[in-house]
Protein backbone atom coordinates (compact mmCIF):
# COMPACT_ATOMS: atom_id res chain seq x y z
CA UNK A 1 0.00 0.00 0.00
CA UNK A 2 2.80 2.40 0.88
CA UNK A 3 4.57 1.59 -2.39
CA UNK A 4 1.42 2.37 -4.37
CA UNK A 5 1.07 5.72 -2.56
CA UNK A 6 4.74 6.44 -3.25
CA UNK A 7 4.31 5.72 -6.97
CA UNK A 8 1.24 8.00 -7.10
CA UNK A 9 3.24 10.81 -5.49
CA UNK A 10 6.08 10.22 -7.95
CA UNK A 11 3.72 10.37 -10.92
CA UNK A 12 2.11 13.52 -9.54
CA UNK A 13 5.53 15.11 -8.96
CA UNK A 14 6.80 14.25 -12.45
CA UNK A 15 3.60 15.46 -14.11
CA UNK A 16 3.86 18.74 -12.17
CA UNK A 17 7.47 19.16 -13.35
CA UNK A 18 6.46 18.51 -16.96
CA UNK A 19 3.55 20.98 -16.73
CA UNK A 20 5.78 23.63 -15.14
CA UNK A 21 8.49 23.17 -17.79
CA UNK A 22 5.90 23.33 -20.57
CA UNK A 23 4.31 26.53 -19.25
CA UNK A 24 7.69 28.22 -18.82
CA UNK A 25 8.83 27.20 -22.30
CA UNK A 26 5.59 28.45 -23.85
CA UNK A 27 5.88 31.78 -22.03
CA UNK A 28 9.49 32.32 -23.12
CA UNK A 29 8.71 31.41 -26.72
CA UNK A 30 5.57 33.57 -26.67
CA UNK A 31 7.63 36.51 -25.44
CA UNK A 32 10.13 35.91 -28.26
CA UNK A 33 7.28 35.52 -30.78
CA UNK A 34 5.67 38.81 -29.69
CA UNK A 35 8.90 40.84 -29.58
CA UNK A 36 10.35 39.58 -32.86
CA UNK A 37 8.03 41.54 -35.22
CA UNK A 38 8.71 44.77 -33.31
CA UNK A 39 12.48 44.32 -33.51
CA UNK A 40 12.69 42.92 -37.05
CA UNK A 41 13.47 46.30 -38.70
CA UNK A 42 16.49 46.58 -36.41
CA UNK A 43 17.57 43.00 -37.13
CA UNK A 44 17.47 43.59 -40.90
CA UNK A 45 20.54 45.81 -40.59
CA UNK A 46 22.65 42.92 -39.28
CA UNK A 47 22.69 39.88 -41.60
CA UNK A 48 22.41 36.51 -39.89
CA UNK A 49 21.35 38.00 -36.55
CA UNK A 50 17.82 36.58 -36.65
CA UNK A 51 19.09 33.02 -37.15
CA UNK A 52 21.56 33.50 -34.31
CA UNK A 53 18.81 34.72 -31.96
CA UNK A 54 16.57 31.79 -32.93
CA UNK A 55 19.34 29.28 -32.19
CA UNK A 56 20.01 31.00 -28.85
CA UNK A 57 16.33 30.92 -27.86
CA UNK A 58 15.98 27.24 -28.83
CA UNK A 59 19.06 26.14 -26.89
CA UNK A 60 18.13 28.28 -23.88
CA UNK A 61 14.61 26.81 -23.79
CA UNK A 62 16.00 23.26 -23.99
CA UNK A 63 18.33 23.91 -21.04
CA UNK A 64 15.48 25.54 -19.12
CA UNK A 65 13.19 22.53 -19.73
CA UNK A 66 15.91 20.06 -18.71
CA UNK A 67 16.56 22.07 -15.54
CA UNK A 68 12.85 22.02 -14.65
CA UNK A 69 12.43 18.32 -15.40
CA UNK A 70 15.34 17.42 -13.16
CA UNK A 71 14.29 19.63 -10.26
CA UNK A 72 15.03 18.36 -6.75
CA UNK A 73 18.08 16.50 -8.09
CA UNK A 74 21.70 17.47 -8.49
CA UNK A 75 21.23 17.47 -12.28
CA UNK A 76 19.02 20.54 -11.98
CA UNK A 77 22.05 22.48 -10.80
CA UNK A 78 24.18 21.09 -13.63
CA UNK A 79 21.67 22.28 -16.22
CA UNK A 80 21.23 25.67 -14.55
CA UNK A 81 25.01 26.13 -14.50
CA UNK A 82 25.19 25.07 -18.15
CA UNK A 83 22.48 27.60 -18.98
CA UNK A 84 24.39 30.39 -17.21
CA UNK A 85 27.65 29.41 -18.93
CA UNK A 86 25.88 29.24 -22.29
CA UNK A 87 24.49 32.74 -21.81
CA UNK A 88 27.93 34.12 -20.87
CA UNK A 89 29.56 32.36 -23.82
CA UNK A 90 26.92 33.53 -26.27
CA UNK A 91 27.22 37.08 -24.96
CA UNK A 92 31.01 37.06 -25.32
CA UNK A 93 30.92 35.53 -28.80
CA UNK A 94 28.24 37.87 -30.09
CA UNK A 95 29.84 40.90 -28.48
CA UNK A 96 32.91 41.12 -30.67
CA UNK A 97 34.55 44.46 -29.90
CA UNK A 98 31.34 46.01 -28.54
CA UNK A 99 30.96 48.54 -31.33
CA UNK A 100 27.99 48.35 -33.73
CA UNK A 101 28.35 50.22 -37.01
CA UNK A 102 25.95 50.50 -39.91
CA UNK A 103 25.56 52.75 -42.88
CA UNK A 104 22.67 53.56 -45.15
CA UNK A 105 23.37 55.59 -48.30
CA UNK A 106 25.26 58.64 -46.98
CA UNK A 107 24.28 58.11 -43.31
CA UNK A 108 26.60 56.22 -40.95
CA UNK A 109 25.79 55.19 -37.39
CA UNK A 110 28.25 53.85 -34.84
CA UNK A 111 27.14 52.77 -31.37
CA UNK A 112 29.49 51.71 -28.58
CA UNK A 113 27.76 49.00 -26.53
CA UNK A 114 30.74 48.10 -24.35
CA UNK A 115 29.14 49.36 -21.13
CA UNK A 116 25.94 47.42 -21.84
CA UNK A 117 27.92 44.23 -22.51
CA UNK A 118 29.96 44.74 -19.34
CA UNK A 119 26.82 45.09 -17.24
CA UNK A 120 25.20 42.05 -18.90
CA UNK A 121 28.34 39.93 -18.40
CA UNK A 122 28.57 40.96 -14.74
CA UNK A 123 24.94 40.04 -14.14
CA UNK A 124 25.51 36.73 -15.90
CA UNK A 125 28.49 36.00 -13.67
CA UNK A 126 26.31 36.72 -10.64
CA UNK A 127 23.75 34.23 -12.00
CA UNK A 128 26.52 31.65 -12.43
CA UNK A 129 27.68 32.21 -8.86
CA UNK A 130 24.08 31.82 -7.66
CA UNK A 131 23.68 28.47 -9.40
CA UNK A 132 26.97 27.20 -7.98
CA UNK A 133 25.97 28.28 -4.46
CA UNK A 134 22.59 26.58 -4.90
CA UNK A 135 24.37 23.35 -5.90
CA UNK A 136 26.60 23.58 -2.82
CA UNK A 137 23.55 24.19 -0.62
CA UNK A 138 21.73 21.23 -2.20
CA UNK A 139 24.65 18.90 -1.52
CA UNK A 140 24.95 20.23 2.04
CA UNK A 141 21.26 19.61 2.74
CA UNK A 142 21.51 16.15 1.19
CA UNK A 143 24.51 15.25 3.35
CA UNK A 144 22.83 16.65 6.45
CA UNK A 145 19.68 14.63 5.81
CA UNK A 146 21.72 11.46 5.30
CA UNK A 147 23.69 12.02 8.51
CA UNK A 148 20.49 12.51 10.53
CA UNK A 149 19.14 9.15 9.34
CA UNK A 150 22.11 7.16 10.65
CA UNK A 151 21.81 5.90 14.26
Amino acid sequence: MAEQQKSKNLVKDVSFRVAKATVKAILVYLLYFLLMPMLSPLFEMVPGFVESIEAFIAFYIVLMILGDLTSKTVFQHFFNTARALFFIGYLLLSMGDGVFSTSYESFSLTVNLTLFYTIAATLSLLGLARTILQAINFMHEKAEADSNLEP
